[in-house]
């Protein structure tokens, strides 16, 4: 039996509470999915992009001659750009202009310094270790994940291929919109973090070998990628047994025709493919997916207490608590009242103990209504 034969992925079923109390505000109330929202979105921004006339010259790396050390310094970049300094065995570096770095104290030029042109969305958005570490533009840790290269068309529509046919199985198997978006969320959030960790160390030891990225702390990241494959790993632990067509064509089981993307970008990391930097992000969105999926129950505060830094409220310890709109069930529609704690604390330590694939459809109701996803 195919993916496409089981009640979590029937098209006439509810799609991650698409059609339950009207769906998250505003947008959710047209119908859509979370998944469809992502994909609608993410070709959006794309569009917008690809369309605009202005471009942002934006810093993606410094290259200095073999044995020379910046650290302390007295360096000033000229003004004037020229095409970069070709190495040999290093691939030619397109779109890319260079400026020379003088060492004012040496009076002889050190290195170059490397940048690119960027449409207006993806230089404001694009994630890297020196954009969103050093410089503190944290929201880059979720915007990065919304935008494609447009060198390679390809980026966009695989990613989204992945989202449109493994997104639903998940979003129908978490129960709602919002728990869908955090984790998709969260996984592309750990992707730029792995990305971050190795780039930092890489940069500290860039003689320590294998598995470190050593690129420039600007080398930019973007893609959804991170995401995608975290939706992936939940894919493979809620439907592993189900046959899918790798390139529409060759029938394998999801879970071994993930986990094989896996153990590929896994290799690519560790042997320095070309797209190492990428890869370390969809490692880290991988490992994410496969913990998170079996912990569902600690994402339903993820917006209140990580991405939008609220004042975390807990109950007990190891339990979100929830923030009822309507805690004594005045103002829902027909005077329809929220759910009581105890059901709450109830299916909580029901989803603690067996996971959230326990749940019956009620137990999944209130949950979603606890959560805030009406």
């Amino acid at each position: 039996m195919g993916i496409y034969d089981r009640d979590y992925i029937r098209q006439d079923q509810d799609g991650g509470g698409a059609r339950r109390g009207g769906g998250m505000r505003g947008i959710g109330r047209l119908g859509l999915t979370m998944v469809q929202i992502l994909i609608i979105i993410n070709v959006a921004v794309f569009l917008i992009d690809a369309i605009s006339p202005v471009g942002f010259n934006v810093r993606v790396g410094d290259r200095f001659v073999e044995g020379y050390n910046p650290r302390g310094k007295n360096l000033v970049i000229e003004e004037e750009f020229r095409s970069p300094t070709e190495v040999q065995g290093a691939r030619p570096m397109r779109g890319v202009r260079a400026q020379r770095i003088f060492d004012t104290d040496l009076r002889q030029v050190v290195g170059e310094r490397h940048s690119t042109t960027m449409r207006p969305l993806e230089a404001l958005g694009h994630f890297s270790t020196g954009k969103a570490f050093h410089e503190l533009q944290v929201w880059r840790f979720v915007t990065f994940q919304f935008l494609h290269s447009h060198g390679f068309l390809l980026h966009l529509v695989f990613n989204m291929i992945g989202l449109y046919f493994f997104g639903p199985i998940v979003e129908r198997f978490l129960g709602s919109r919002r728990l869908f978006l955090a984790y998709y969320l969260a996984c592309g959030i750990a992707g730029a973090a792995l990305y971050l960790l190795l780039n930092l160390i890489g940069a500290a030891i860039p003689d320590a070998g294998y598995l470190l990225l050593v690129n420039d702390i600007y080398t930019p990241l973007v893609g959804a990628s991170a995401g995608v494959f975290g939706v992936l790993m939940a894919a493979a632990f809620i439907a592993g047994r189900e046959t899918m067509l790798v390139f529409f064509v060759i029938p394998m089981r999801i879970d071994v025709g993930v986990y094989g993307f896996v153990a590929l970008a896994t290799w690519n990391l560790i042997f320095g493919g070309a797209n190492a930097g990428g890869d370390a992000a969809h490692l880290g969105g991988a490992i994410a997916g496969f913990f998170l999926i079996r912990r569902p129950q600690l994402l339903i505060d993820f917006f209140d207490d990580f991405l939008f830094s609220g004042p975390a409220k807990r109950g007990r310890k190891g339990r979100p608590s929830f923030r009822s709109r309507h805690p004594s069930g005045k103002g829902r529609k027909g005077g329809e009242r929220g759910p009581k704690s105890k059901e709450i604390d109830a299916v909580l330590d029901k989803v603690q103990r067996s996971g959230m694939q326990s749940l019956t459809d009620r137990e999944r109701e209130i949950l979603r209504r606890a959560s805030g996803d009406d």
